[in-house]
């Protein structure tokens, strides 16, 4: 009776995918991951302060900052008025004068008094309102509006005299549209000039048909007076004082004014006229020759009346373009592209969702390291069947997961609590999903890299502060990179949060694709630290 040898079952398979397979089930890694997954996970949830802290925590600071935050200016400001009767100084005769960057909170006659003010604190500005601005704009010298301030800040400094350099050049305007309106007589009366000339051309075409020869040379010393009169009234058009050229009005508006101008036909005005007068000389000798009806004195004739004919549309167009028109010919037209209405909640919300939970991250991995370090852990995973390897692949799984609930729950919460806007949520959520998880990705492996160089917890949490801060200064936080030289741009450009910030905030309130460099250059600087975190981990590991 024959047997029939059993099977065994453990001995080896002749499919390669089955060897695979039984090779990698029969490896203690997933079991290993997992227990350190679990372990740092358990451990967080221990300690219910720090998941309050780390949820409800960031989302506060978000919301002091997005409900406190009023933008630049709002600077207490006390208004110096001329000491002159039947000037008051009551507060609220001036608020609607001075707004917006500017707060008045007080009125006054006293120079010295305010100036005390400003120097015990009790305000941050001083304008004074010279009693002899109109004086000396009519003499031809500038007129001051001094302005005192007191600050240390360069930032407010910049831009207080930004804002009184915008406020005197609305006096600017005002006074020039003054003055402009003061020229309108001058401006009527081309026009009426034109008209006369008009008139005369017509006597003096039937006087020459008619070969009334003195009729014809009257009309001509007529025309040829209206141009004299006409070129006077061109010179002091856009400058008043009747064309002297040391007149005060003329003195106020010269060049920047004139300039504005000029484009609208002032200079084709005068070669009109120019060519008038050439056409009435013309005239004048062929009648003082006898010709008082040819051909050429015809075409003389014609001349004129083209020329008149263009003075008077000039004269024309001129006169009815406004004086405010005058003093502001080109205005600026800016449309922001990005649909999205962006204030300083929505565009720094996203930025301090990455900044937070670069911060936790870094943190996190680091003190975890150096705990373990500090706490003999080590010398029990040296001595069990683990790698470093695996110690820090659990860990990384562990925190990027917990990591990644924080980020959702920031979005959540400032999108509907704040206000802070998504575009198109159904369609732009996985670009916001990519750019938290480089984020964190690139996050915990500097935590592991903080953690390789520090050799105690309070280290540890130092080096996280300092990244704080250069995440905070060197990142576009604050200041755009631009306004960096380029060799202090490359510590934003090792910083994950400088990538995170810009692909989230372009994610969540602008409809464009994410850049690609917002992904791979943190990606790859993650591998980085992730490696040398994990070289400087398996020193601390085989030395323990």
């Amino acid at each position: 009776m024959s047997v029939t040898p059993v099977k065994d079952k453990t001995a080896p398979s002749k499919n390669p995918l089955w060897r695979l397979l039984r090779k990698i089930l029969d490896r203690p890694y997933p079991v290993t991951h997992v227990s350190f997954i679990r372990k740092e996970l358990f451990g967080a949830i221990r300690q219910p302060r720090l998941i309050l802290s780390m949820v409800v925590g960031p989302f506060l600071i978000l919301a002091l900052f997005g409900l406190g935050y009023f933008g630049p200016g709002n600077y207490a400001t006390i208004l110096v008025v001329p000491d002159s009767p039947g000037i008051s100084t009551d507060i609220n005769e001036y608020k609607g004068v001075i707004t917006q960057t500017f707060k008045l909170v007080g009125v006054t006659k006293n120079l010295d008094e305010a100036r005390q003010q400003l120097k015990d604190g009790a305000a941050s500005v001083v304008i004074v309102v010279p009693d002899d601005a109109l004086d000396e704009i009519y003499n031809g010298r500038n007129a001051y509006f001094p302005v005192y301030y007191r600050t240390l800040s360069p930032v407010d400094s910049s831009y207080i005299e930004y804002s009184t350099y915008i406020y005197a050049t609305e006096f600017d305007k005002v006074i020039l549209r003054q003055a402009l309106a003061a020229s309108k007589p001058q401006r009527s009366q081309l026009q009426e000039s034109s008209r006369q000339i008009d008139q005369s051309t017509v006597v003096l075409g039937e006087s020459m048909q008619n070969g009334d020869l003195l009729q014809a040379k009257v009309q001509v010393k007529s025309m040829k007076a209206v141009v004299q009169i006409t070129r006077r009234g061109l010179d002091s058009l856009i400058l008043p004082g009747q064309g002297d050229p040391n007149s005060p009005q003329q003195k106020l508006l010269a060049g920047r004014l004139f300039n504005a101008v000029t484009a609208s036909g002032i200079n084709q005005m005068n070669s009109d006229l120019d060519n008038i007068d050439t056409q009435l000389t013309a005239l004048d000798a062929g009648f003082d020759r006898g010709d008082i009806n040819s051909s050429a004195q015809q075409e003389h004739l014609a001349a004129l009346r083209t020329a008149n004919a263009s003075l008077g549309g000039r004269a024309s167009k001129v006169a009815n373009i406004p004086p405010s028109v005058l003093v502001e010919p080109i205005l600026s037209a800016a449309s922001n592209e990005v649909k999205t209405q962006v204030n300083y909640i929505n565009f720094f919300g996203p930025a301090v969702v990455i900044l937070l939970l670069q911060h936790i991250a870094v943190t996190l991995a680091s003190l975890s390291n150096v705990r373990d370090k500090q706490l003999g852990a080590l010398e029990i995973f040296r001595v069990a069947p683990i790698s470093p390897t695996q110690i820090l692949t659990g860990k990384f799984i562990s925190f990027a997961l917990l990591l990644l609930l924080l980020g959702v729950l920031l979005i959540g919460l400032i999108t509907t609590l704040l206000g802070v806007p998504f575009v198109q949520l159904g369609t732009r959520w996985f670009p916001a999903f990519l750019s938290l998880f480089v984020t964190i990705y690139a996050s915990i492996g500097l935590g592991f890299l903080v953690a390789g160089i520090s050799r105690t917890e309070s280290q540890a949490v130092q080096f996280s502060m300092l990244l704080l801060l250069g995440s905070i200064f060197f990142t576009g936080f604050i200041l755009p990179l631009n306004q960096f030289a380029s060799y202090i741009r490359y510590i934003s450009y090792i910083l994950p949060i400088t990538y995170g910030a810009a692909g989230l905030q372009n994610t969540m309130l602008d409809n464009q694709p994410l850049n690609l460099v917002y992904l791979v250059v943190p990606f790859l600087l993650g591998t980085l630290f992730l490696v040398i975190g994990r070289f400087l981990y398996r020193r601390q590991f085989d030395l323990s």
